[in-house]
């Protein structure tokens, strides 16, 4: 199975993660690859229209997994509008997380892995799951671990 690991991050704290799923993919036995999204203005305020340096495509996978990190508790402004423009996901296996500082229930994460749900199921796709890892978490290993396995026991 190939699997398209989609990674927005601009701290490097949502490609941690994204690097160690993939290793753990890897490691199994899986085709998987990270592919960055690069917008040319990555600043959190930047009002769509986004142009990207780098727009990953989809088509060549069986599976993708989007990654972005939380910003002013929703999703980041350049994952919302890269998915806006990604095409049809109809068919794949589609997965995802968020990254986010705060720990509490309250600041985003949720909101943000909805706002995911709803750009897939635009593009004629559906989230098998989505995870939330809280950067300030004294618990973020175990949330880190427990998306892997979860991905790896789907897959």
């Amino acid at each position: 199975m190939k699997i398209g690991i989609i990674v927005f991050s601009k701290t490097n704290n949502t490609f941690s993660v994204a690097e160690r799923l993939k290793v753990a993919l890897i490691e199994k036995g899986m085709d998987a690859e990270i592919e960055r999204i690069v917008p040319e203005n990555d600043d959190p305020g930047v009002k769509p229209p986004i142009e990207f340096t780098n727009k990953p495509d989809v088509s060549p996978y069986e599976m993708v997994i989007f990654a972005s990190p939380v910003w002013a508790f929703s999703l980041a402004g350049v994952m919302k509008e890269y998915l806006e423009q990604v095409s049809s996901l109809q068919g794949k296996r589609v997965f995802s997380f968020v990254t986010k500082q705060l720990a509490s229930k309250f600041t985003g994460g949720i909101k943000a892995n909805r706002q995911i749900k709803s750009a897939v199921n635009a593009k004629n796709g559906i989230i098998e799951k989505s995870f939330i890892v809280s950067w300030k978490n004294k618990n973020r290993e175990a949330e880190i671990t427990n998306l892997i396995s979860e991905i790896l026991k789907a897959v």
